[in-house]
């Protein structure tokens, strides 16, 4: 069971960051087809601290958004380097200044994952395509420190 598990988040984890798109033109799981073409559903994906830090490691283009708020920035968790940090109840206002983000690989985080998971949520009905919610948040991250990815 574990091995299944582990092939169908590999698998997820490929679809959402464009490593397993198939070039047919078959609909896919989420897919509809509507007047200007296929329209995919938003989808957001989810990451353990080891597999998101072997996405930093394979994709050196992958974006980080920290969704929490200014003061958690610096506290005892820290944040992951290069990210950038737009709280959660200010990510409706400020898409705009992402938007350039929204065909990258996008690694959402916050302490534990809620409010990242939210924040994902909004990207991909945003139009973000491979949006991801770091599970565990930077509780997560600092505890996978040293672990191989």
């Amino acid at each position: 069971m574990r091995n299944l598990c582990q092939w169908t988040a590999a698998l997820t984890i490929a679809t959402l960051f464009g490593c397993a798109e198939s070039p047919d033109s078959a609909l896919r799981g989420g897919e509809t087809p509507g007047a200007a073409g296929t329209v995919r559903a938003a989808s957001v994906g989810h990451l353990q601290a080891l597999e998101a830090r072997q996405v930093l490691a394979d994709h050196g283009d992958t974006r980080i958004l920290d969704v929490r708020q200014p003061e958690e920035w610096d506290d005892d968790l820290g944040h992951i380097d290069g990210a950038r940090l737009i709280p959660l109840p200010e990510l409706p206002g400020r898409l705009a200044e992402i938007e350039d983000w929204k065909d990258q690989r996008v690694i959402v985080v916050c302490r534990v994952g809620g409010r990242s998971d939210r924040a994902a949520r909004i990207l991909a009905g945003a139009g973000f395509r491979r949006v991801m919610n770091l599970e565990g948040g930077m509780v997560a991250w600092r505890q996978s420190e040293g672990a191989a990815p």
